[in-house]
């Protein structure tokens, strides 16, 4: 063929091919159009000049120096073919497949060299994204498998065969029903089916491991079609730390750490089935609430790991006392539950049985070489005449234990009794408030809090209030303590938080700042040990971000169960809710446990703020707080600030947040809005 012939079939190839011809000694003679269109550049340019030289090749001195060597190599009759990248026109790196042939003379010999490559930038592409696509599959952290039409393993990554224990060259090819015994070939066929017309599906089952040991697993796959054949891509998870992590859950949220009792929440669980079981069999149930005398006095003398020995000691001695099949749970920081069941009504009060268990807790106990003497006060309640579900029987042996309690120590106080003579006026508010919340007689007020060194409101605190339509208002002190004996306070305090996330978010939604709201927590409403998953919960239902929300609480709530008051305050603070502890210096102010306890505020307790002025043990008191805040970062607001006196001492001693009468009283949620628009309420300071 002569060079002339050489040129036009070059020119008819298509045009992702580039091609030319060289000299032996590399010259460039020729080059079709598509490869000088490739570079922009018209042939005068470029013809003649030594092939490496030219603009294919400025992109990579490697390239060149590569062309070099296989120029020499062509001139003794040697082919060569290696990528080549090129710069096009817009700037972008192209892959060419380049080749060099030579081609020889009717004697044989070299005569000239013909340079060809072919555009190949997307293959590659192609190529490399394969090749991450099966990297990031086989170094995958989840197990991942291709199952064949037939049920066949085609295809396991790294995880799959480390979760079943295979080499690789093992598992391929095994069938599914191998591993998963449950996945028959009539069954799989089915679910390919089934796939097929879902597109994907999601399973629990088991897999079998080499050993032979079965595994939870969870598993989601995928219908797909591969060159006209159905296979199936499946991710397991190997469900059996989330299966563990489940039952110490279910553990943690049913039983009490320090003593493997069952808790308040499992002992509900098993008076309701008790109480249904007793629905059928005409029997009864009893409900024993155990109260711990003076356990403080005991924490105090031993220190609270002295008290969990004490705790775990008397949790023994009941467990002993009970009788099968009797339920002993621990249902609050000193105190005890028992239930059990009889056929005979006259039985459910014995005297053996309260006299067993108020004699076994006052034997003496050894802790540490100290003797330790304790008495406990006993309340009970019976279905179906004391209550006809697990929330009243409660209710009611709670209240016949303070019945006990206030009749003095180591007595038993049953309900049916308790209630014969009880005060007129505390029964009326009792069914007063029964109703309360139902017809719609709560309301929530709110106190601001200044920041003093600005006058401007930086939040509030709601507090409850109760208008009855023929009584007026009545007083916090006189109907929260009934709503906490009888457990309203639970429902009652769900909804005062409700509402004061839901006047929040309108606030906020107004443009308005009121800063965070605190709601004060009951001690019946923290000792739930999924409080902090319904706080979340109420959060997501009012639309409030938690950052807005402070939950506050006492000193005393806190020490009833420390361990389990750190994990509840840790949830809370993990989803973003702060924590204020309320009227601090008043309860324990037991320090060595402050800085455990993940808190933001202190509030220093009015009493302190009250006599500021006029007696030095409070100033001194108020002082120490306010410095003890300040070394811990937290933040330290001083409640009941009433005079400009109290203001400013308490502001002289670096306490810049406060609230009282001297700034606002607590005003509905429509006063407090035009106090937020004024935005300054530090007229007096």
């Amino acid at each position: 063929m002569t060079e002339n012939h050489m040129h036009e079939v070059m020119d008819r190839l298509s045009p992702s091919v580039f091609a030319g011809l060289l000299t032996v000694d590399g010259v460039l003679t020729y080059a079709n159009k598509a490869a000088l269109d490739a570079i922009g550049a018209q042939a005068e340019e470029v013809l003649g000049r030594p092939f490496d030289a030219t603009p294919w090749w400025r992109f990579s001195d490697q390239s060149r120096q590569r062309l070099r060597e296989s120029i020499r190599a062509a001139g003794r009759g040697l082919a060569s073919r290696f990528d080549v990248p090129i710069l096009d026109l817009n700037g972008r790196v192209r892959t060419m497949d380049f080749t060099l042939h030579p081609v020889y003379d009717d004697n044989g010999n070299v005569t000239y060299l013909v340079p060809s490559g072919r555009d190949i930038t997307e293959r590659r592409q192609a190529e490399r994204e394969l090749r991450l696509t099966q990297f990031a599959v086989d170094h995958a952290r989840g197990a991942m498998f291709q199952i064949d039409a037939d049920g066949r393993v085609r295809y396991a990554n790294r995880a799959a065969c480390d979760m079943l224990g295979y080499a690789r060259e093992d598992l391929t090819g095994r069938l599914l029903s191998d591993i998963d015994p449950t996945m028959t070939e009539g069954v799989w066929r089915e679910h390919l089916h089934e796939l097929k017309a879902q597109g994907s599906a999601r399973l629990e089952s088991l897999a079998r491991r080499s050993d032979g040991g079965l595994i939870p697993i969870e598993v989601t796959a995928t219908y797909i079609e591969y060159e006209g054949e159905p296979v199936s891509f499946s991710y397991v998870d190997d469900l059996t730390a989330r299966r563990a992590s489940e039952e110490r859950i279910h553990y943690l949220t049913r039983f009490d750490g320090l003593t493997r009792l069952p808790n308040r929440t499992a002992l509900h669980e098993r008076l309701e089935q008790a109480i249904e079981s007793a629905q059928h069999s005409n029997s009864s149930v009893a409900l024993l609430i155990v109260g711990l005398d003076r356990l403080g006095l005991v924490n105090d003398a031993l220190g609270h790991a002295g008290g969990d020995e004490v705790l775990r000691a008397i949790a023994e001695r009941l467990s002993a006392c009970a009788e099968t099949p009797a339920t002993v749970a621990r249902i609050g920081g000193d105190e005890f539950a028992i239930m059990y069941t009889t056929d005979t009504q006259q039985d459910l009060h014995a005297e053996y049985w309260i006299q067993r268990i108020l004699e076994s807790v006052s034997e003496p106990l050894r802790i540490d070489d100290q003797e330790i003497c304790l008495t406990c006060s006993i309340g009970s309640a019976a279905y179906p005449t004391d209550g006809t579900d697990s929330g009243e029987l409660f209710k009611n042996a709670s209240s016949a234990l303070r019945c006990a309690k206030g009749r003095g120590r180591n007595m038993h106080q049953a309900y049916a009794i308790a209630t014969a003579n009880r005060d007129p006026e505390r029964l009326f508010l009792e069914s007063a408030l029964r109703g309360a919340q139902k017809y719609g007689e709560f309301s929530v007020h709110y106190q601001p809090r200044i920041d003093v060194d600005t006058g401007a409101p930086v939040g509030a605190e709601a507090l409850l209030r109760w208008h009855h339509p023929d009584k007026g208002m009545i007083s916090p002190a006189r109907f929260i303590p009934i709503a906490e004996e009888t457990g309203l306070i639970e429902s009652i305090g769900e909804w005062v938080l409700r509402a004061a996330c839901e006047q929040n978010r309108l606030w906020r939604e107004s443009d308005l700042k009121p800063g965070r709201i605190g709601v004060n927590l009951s001690a019946r409403q923290f000792r739930h040990a999924d409080l902090a998953l319904r706080v979340v919960q109420l959060l997501k239902e009012s639309g409030l971000d938690p950052e807005h929300l402070e939950l506050e609480i006492t000193e005393s709530m806190l020490m009833e169960d420390v361990d389990a008051a750190i994990t509840t305050m840790t949830c809370l603070k993990d989803y973003g809710v702060s924590i204020a502890l309320d009227d601090f210096g008043t309860g324990y102010s037991c320090l060595s446990y402050l800085k455990r306890f993940p808190i933001d505020t202190l509030k220093i307790d009015q009493s302190f703020v009250r006599e500021i002025t006029s007696d030095p043990a409070s100033a001194a008191i108020a002082d120490a707080i306010i410095a003890m805040a300040q070394r811990l970062g937290l933040d330290v607001i001083a409640e009941g600030v009433e005079t400009p006196e109290q203001c400013r001492l308490l502001r002289e001693s670096g306490c810049r947040l406060m609230q009282g009468y001297l700034f606002a009283r607590p005003v509905p949620a429509e006063d407090l809005t035009k106090l937020l628009r004024v935005g300054n309420l530090g007229k007096h300071l």
